[in-house]
């Protein structure tokens, strides 16, 4: 019998990346580079959370559970990828890893009209 597959909604390296890729519900995938990452702020318990992650022009939402454990991949620049997985796949998650429920990304000033303000 084989195992169940585990899902996860987050790509880690093991050296620090350049930029994090960001994939889109809409197929789009964006490429931020952590040279021009500014903060990130977690707030929220349970269900609720969101990780907000601020570069110089976007504004990164990540919605789900277990976001704080992201903070110190985050700050090294370990976290390389991010994408949303259906609620219905929480349960297929490790209990003892982030799950990402929902991602968006809105332009900060000055790119508006050149690509969608959320996604």
């Amino acid at each position: 019998m084989t195992e169940p597959r585990i899902v996860r909604s987050y790509e880690l390296a093991n050296e620090p990346v350049r930029s994090l890729q960001i994939h889109l519900g809409n197929g789009e995938k964006l490429l931020l580079p952590w040279s021009r990452f500014h903060s990130a702020g977690h707030r929220g318990v349970g269900e609720n959370e969101e990780l907000t992650l601020v570069f110089a022009r976007h504004e990164v939402v990540l919605r789900g559970v277990r976001l704080a454990l992201l903070l110190p991949k985050i700050a090294s620049f370990h976290l390389a990828c991010v994408w949303s997985e259906s609620v219905e796949f929480q349960a297929k998650a490790n209990m003892k890893e982030a799950f990402i429920s929902g991602v968006s990304v809105s332009c900060l000033g000055g790119l508006a009209g050149r690509i969608p303000e959320s996604y």
